[in-house]
């Protein structure tokens, strides 16, 4: 049964991820001595004033010029911009149980509780040589956590290790000109016996209805429908909608990425 979810689930996410990679994200770029990070950001459909999907991509190095992993983060958080309509989005109206997905995966959790879906890159360094940890991630309403918007990420890591992840989150307010913050605390992960542990060092993910289809039980049968999205503002600031990642080290410092989306065509 959860093997046969999980083809489910791969075939899924591989049809959408072959969608999404189609489009041409904002990328920006920044670096410490320590670590270097990417973040890209892409909104699709881009309107004003219809639902959409946003799609991030985050991603880590080490010192630049070496083959190196960056240090071990504790959290990451994407920065959204105000007026973005997540709680008006139409997503997340079940939510999953911590238990049922540790027991089931994510056939364990309600249809209408996937936000999103994406990928993960890991990376494990053994000897001289970094070797990739490669995984497909789900995203899934949680129950409300003290007032704020809880989220679960699944991780189903299946190169070169098989291996199940879950990653909790959460939604919070953040300071202008950003309406909120998805946050999302990166536990240790271990590796093989006597290795180091894996290093998360990319996180594809989307938070929006694009390839995901929700059922509402009508008249004794189950009818497929896809939900709004998050509604985007009917303005757009001057220069683009900001975004921003920011990284926490496990040492305490912080790194923090900054972007743009350009302003969409208006319908």
């Amino acid at each position: 049964m959860r093997a046969r979810h999980g083809a489910r689930l791969r075939a899924t996410l591989t049809v959408a991820l072959i969608v999404v990679a189609a489009v041409v994200p904002a990328v920006a770029h920044s670096d410490t001595p320590e670590a270097s990070a990417t973040l890209h950001v892409s909104l699709i459909p881009e309107q004003l004033g219809r639902g959409t999907t946003i799609k991030f991509d985050f991603a880590l190095a080490g010192p630049q010029g070496r083959r190196e992993l960056p240090p071990p983060i504790t959290t990451l958080s994407l920065l959204y911009p105000r007026g973005f309509g997540i709680g008006t989005s139409g997503l997340g109206l079940a939510s999953c149980k911590l238990t049922a997905l540790e027991a089931l995966g994510p056939s364990g959790c309600p249809s209408r509780s996937l936000m999103g879906y994406g990928t993960a890159t890991g990376a494990i360094e053994i000897g001289k040589q970094v070797v990739d940890e490669e995984a497909l991630t789900a995203v899934f309403m949680a129950p409300f956590d003290n007032g704020e918007i809880a989220l679960l990420f699944f991780l189903d890591a299946y190169s070169p290790l098989f291996a199940e992840r879950i990653f909790n989150g959460r939604l919070q307010p953040a300071i202008t000109p950003f309406g909120g913050a998805l946050t999302i605390t990166v536990p240790r992960i271990e590796s093989f016996p006597e290795a180091p542990d894996v290093a998360l060092v990319r996180l594809r993910s989307t938070i929006g209805p694009l390839g995901i289809t929700y059922y509402n039980h009508i008249h004794g049968k189950f009818v497929p429908y896809q939900p709004s999205g998050i509604v985007l503002p009917h303005h757009c600031p001057r220069g683009g909608f900001p975004f921003a990642a920011r990284f926490t080290f496990a040492d305490g410092r912080e790194l923090t990425e900054h972007t743009k989306v350009r302003c969409p065509h208006r319908p």
